[in-house]
């Protein structure tokens, strides 16, 4: 058994005690939503993980865990929130090579976010428009 697929395996499923971390580290309007739709979100938690730990595309995302695209979408809006970051160190230290995974992923997704930025910055300041 290789490194990788024991990530994967150990990523599968998040303990009850894991959980719950992660839910009492989260902020209090998406945590009680998480209470409250508990499948849903530990999922939801699971899948982002599942991408993280395995460096794959959100398309490759098991069906177990549903619809690929929704849980990218609700990505984005937790990164724009800051959510992960707590999610990040809530983890803790057991899973250590699952938080240094989610760590990796955000660092990607920030530095995305930052190139997009400074393009669309460029194009500004160059005049470059919709009409151009």
């Amino acid at each position: 058994m290789n490194e990788e697929s024991s990530v994967e395996q150990s990523v599968a499923i998040l303990s009850d005690l894991e959980w719950r971390r992660i839910n009492e580290a989260l902020p209090s309007n998406l945590a009680a939503r998480a209470r409250n739709q508990k499948a849903k979100y530990r999922g939801f938690v699971e899948a982002v993980l599942w991408v993280a730990c395995n460096k794959a595309f959100w398309s490759e995302i098991p069906a177990m865990y549903g619809a690929w695209r929704p849980i990218y979408v609700r990505y984005m809006r937790w990164c724009k929130a800051g959510v992960w970051r707590t999610v990040e160190k809530s983890i803790g230290h057991e899973k250590a090579v699952v938080a240094h995974a989610l760590g990796s992923l955000l660092g990607q997704q920030q530095y995305s976010q930052q190139k997009r930025s400074l393009r669309s910055a460029r194009g500004v300041s160059e005049g470059i428009g919709p009409d151009q």
